[in-house]
């Protein structure tokens, strides 16, 4: 099934439909604040995903780099979920011809949604990095959060590209080394 969509950045009076659903989509440790992501930019860049009928479809935050787009969020509207918005999306910026990047949490059993997470991003083409993850905390009191990294190059450098991830995204060093 090909699936339209648009992404495009947000105008100011599509803000508040969009963090609604970014709130609803993503638990406080796997969050950056609000404001941070609504600021956009170049990097971090926010889109809206639109779909015919369906102006605030979802939304995806991400990270363009020389060596590959980091997609920190990505998510759609809970009633449109199974209708290939996700796919497209994806497909819309792998033709971008940079390699993606993502974290997922580790899959708490074959049927979990975690589980599923892993074999949607599988199904369009990313793999299961072989890297000891950890997600920095997003703010003071959260916890640091272990994910596994998936990309759709799984040559890439997966120690190099979490040492981009923490440098940039989350302004953090490395796990076990001093600020």
């Amino acid at each position: 099934m090909s699936t339209h969509i648009t992404l495009h950045r947000p105008a100011l009076a599509e803000l508040p439909a969009l963090e609604a659903l970014y709130t609803a989509s993503f638990p406080p440790e796997e969050r950056r604040p609000w404001d941070m992501v609504a600021a956009g930019g170049d990097t971090p860049c926010l889109l809206c995903i639109s779909a015919p009928d369906e102006p605030h479809a979802g939304l995806v935050s991400l990270w363009r780099f020389p060596q590959f787009t980091y997609i920190e969020h990505l998510c759609t509207a809970h009633a449109l979920r199974g209708r290939g918005l996700g796919g497209a999306v994806l497909a819309a910026l792998r033709a971008e011809g940079r390699p993606l990047l993502l974290e997922v949490e580790h899959p708490q059993g074959p049927d979990s949604m975690e589980q599923r997470r892993i074999d949607f991003y599988r199904r369009n083409g990313f793999g299961v990095l072989d890297y000891p993850y950890i997600q920095p905390p997003y703010a003071p009191g959260l916890p640091e959060v272990p994910l596994l990294l998936m990309c759709t190059d799984t040559r890439i450098d997966a120690a190099g590209a979490a040492r981009v991830l923490h440098s940039f995204v989350y302004n953090s060093p490395e796990p076990g080394e001093k600020p």
